[in-house]
């Protein structure tokens, strides 16, 4: 397992091997100190906190203040909205909890999900994708815009973003080849299949395979090598 939380972008992989991670990493424990999940990154101002997050069997209180992606790798349980909604994840469920979604959470199966939170909105029903990793059909987004070698061609999934684009979360592909990236947003990434390799400008390699839980800042700036076509879970701040 590769844990580097002090990276220009920290990440882990592979993220199910979570629970191995060496002590002194920044845990986030409930009242009982029991731990619940690994923390890869928080800030306050703006809002945000990324990492993998557990439910034990049971059932829980739930409630979301703000926007809340969840990429479920292990378990199953329902979410029982007060709102009436009833929702089951599964590993491969992608799941944007809304501003202000409350309900019961019933776990059968322990459950994993990496997560990002973040400001967002609130909405009626909860935008969710199952089977994330074969979920279609893609929509075309055209080739990257700075093209270093080869042409690069995304593609994806549009699952929820606010009207000012803000809290925007789905899955994006990439195509192999060599490219400039210079983020103007927080982003959380979890890839789920391929490979690929970050350079940032600082000479800093981050390589990228199936199961990388990363974040890259807002300001990141590099190259990405994509050599086999990556797809992955994303949620943009």
């Amino acid at each position: 397992m590769t844990l580097n939380l002090s990276s220009s972008a920290p990440h882990i992989s592979p993220a199910a091997a979570w629970a191995k991670s060496p002590s002194g990493t920044p845990l986030i424990r409930d009242e009982q100190s029991r731990i619940v999940g690994l923390l890869l990154h928080t800030s306050s101002d703006p809002k945000l906190e990324i990492g993998i997050r557990r439910w034990y069997v049971g059932s829980v209180d739930e409630a979301f203040e703000i926007d809340q992606l969840c990429h479920f790798i292990s378990g199953s349980a329902t979410f029982y909205g007060d709102n009436g909604e009833v929702i089951e994840v599964t590993p491969g469920t992608a799941t944007h909890f809304k501003e202000g979604w409350r309900g019961k959470v019933k776990v059968r199966e322990t459950l994993d999900a990496t997560y990002v939170r973040c400001d967002g909105g609130s909405a009626n029903s909860t935008p969710l994708l199952r089977s994330v990793s074969s979920a279609g059909p893609l929509k075309e987004w055209g080739p990257v815009s700075k093209p270093l070698e080869g042409v690069s061609v995304t593609a994806g999934i549009l699952l929820s973003r606010e009207p000012d684009r803000r809290a925007e979360s789905g899955i994006w592909t990439c195509t192999p080849g060599v490219w400039r990236c210079e983020l103007k947003s927080d982003e959380f990434c979890h890839f789920l299949q391929g490979r690929s390799t970050y350079t940032h400008d600082q000479g800093e390699l981050i390589e990228v395979s199936a199961d990388t839980l990363a974040y890259f800042p807002k300001g990141w700036k590099g190259e990405c090598h994509v050599h086999e076509t990556v797809r992955k879970v994303y949620m943009i701040r």
